[in-house]
Formats: structure tokens, C-alpha cells, sequence
């Protein structure tokens, strides 16, 4: 349910279960974290888009449920985990619906294209779940209140109001989801690998950072990729 090629240091997962919105079981959640870890090694680039209308409408709500909540869940830790310790650029296409787990890894990916008619949604409070993986990580993208207002109401917004949030680099028209992604492989593939490694580290690191320190660290940063040309 989760297909996986590399090549020419590009990689392209496409979660695979069309006719269920692409919806997340627990056995594609540890499918997509083993293709994130095994790609490491031999992608800088890779692109997550869901095969059919939809990028996936987030967990499977029908799966039955086995085991404790803690296996369940640290699944999921260990998926966000994956991702985190990617170090090329992942390129979310979202067409369709992006639900649940579905804003998170366009919220998590380091680029994300969408289709001008895609739609967005929180729907876990609405199941009785409070969404604590998507809220470790949002205010690094959202503002406060517009995270809060998500989270809480569950609506669905669309394409244009995720792009003024923070969620999304660009939005096409739907016919061309698929091209604008390939052509923005293709430019990235134009540039440097180690430049664009390097700056997806320091863009980490310098968030993590006081503002007052971040001066310094650019110096530092800057002059030891002159000299040896890596990331540091």
C-alpha cells in the first residue's frame, strides 16, 4: 500500500489504496516509515503524493483496533521521527483530500504543492482524539490562534487558506499538480545537492535558535561550507 522508486537520487512514494481516500492503517504507517529510512541513503530528493483523487483522508477510522494504545501510537512517533531525519527535500503534491495524518506530512514535508481545490481538515477532536502529533509540530508553522482554531473545530478549509497559513508553498490548478511537481524536481535537481542540504540544515537550525545568536552562526556556517564544501 505504499509504493516506493528511486532514481538518479530522486525518490517518489505514493500511498496506494485509492478506493479508501488513501486512508492510513497501521501496518502503511510502519510501510512509510521503513521507504523513508531505507531512501536515505540514496535520495536527496523525494516527493509523497497519494495515487487516485485523494493525498489520503488521514487514519483508517474503520481498522479494527488490537494492542495497546501506546504500540499504536508510538508508530506514529516513530513515522514523524522518519521524516524529521530525512536530510534531502521532501516534496509533498497534494490533490483531493489531506486529512488527519494527511496535513501532517504536508505540514512536516519541506515543500508542499497543492491542487487549488485540494481540502484540508483536523477531524480527530470531532472522534474524541486530541491530535498531539500534529500539535508538536504546528506552531512551528502556524500562528497560535489560526493552529488552535484548526484543531479545535475541525472544519475543513481549502486550498488558498492553508497557503495563507503557512501549510503550502505553492498551488497550481489541478491539471498540472503532477508537472509543476516534476519541473520543481527538475529545478532542484539543476542545483547543487550539497547546497541544498545544507541549506535545509541551517533553516533548523537557525529556528532553533535565540535571534540574537543567529548572526554569529551564520558566520560560522557560512565560512566552513566555503571551506569544505559540506554542511555542518
Amino acid at each position: 500500500m505504499i509504493r516506493l522508486s528511486v532514481s538518479d537520487r530522486v525518490g517518489e512514494i505514493t500511498f496506494d489504496r485509492p478506493a479508501e481516500g488513501n486512508a492510513f492503517t497501521g501496518d502503511m504507517v510502519r510501510q512509510l516509515r521503513e521507504a523513508l529510512t531505507s531512501v536515505t541513503a540514496n535520495a536527496d530528493i523525494l516527493t509523497l503524493t497519494g495515487e487516485g483523487a485523494d493525498f489520503t483522508i488521514g487514519r483508517d477510522r474503520k481498522e479494527p483496533k488490537s494492542g495497546a494504545p501506546f504500540d499504536a501510537f508510538h508508530g506514529i512517533s516513530e513515522l514523524n521521527r522518519a521524516i524529521a531525519a530525512f536530510p534531502g527535500i521532501i516534496v509533498a503534491a497534494v490533490r483531493g483530500r489531506a486529512f488527519g495524518l494527511g496535513v501532517g506530512l504536508v505540514m512536516r514535508s519541506d515543500i508542499a504543492i497543492a491542487a487549488n481545490d485540494a481540502r484540508f481538515g483536523l477531524d480527530e477532536v470531532s472522534h474524541g482524539i486530541p491530535p498531539m502529533f500534529i500539535m508538536e509540530a504546528i506552531l512551528d508553522h502556524l500562528a497560535p490562534k489560526r493552529a488552535l482554531d484548526i484543531v479545535l473545530s475541525g472544519r475543513e478549509f481549502d486550498a488558498s487558506e492553508a497557503m495563507a497559513m503557512g501549510l503550502l508553498s505553492r498551488i497550481v490548478v489541478p491539471a498540472s499538480i503532477d508537472s509543476a511537481v516534476r519541473d520543481y524536481v527538475k529545478e532542484l535537481r539543476s542545483r547543487d545537492g550539497a547546497v541544498l542540504l545544507a541549506c535545509k540544515a541551517y533553516l533548523r537550525k537557525v529556528a532553533a535558535l535565540a535571534p540574537e545568536a543567529r548572526s554569529a552562526v551564520a558566520l560560522v556556517e557560512q565560512t566552513q561550507f566555503a571551506m569544505t564544501g559540506q554542511k555542518h
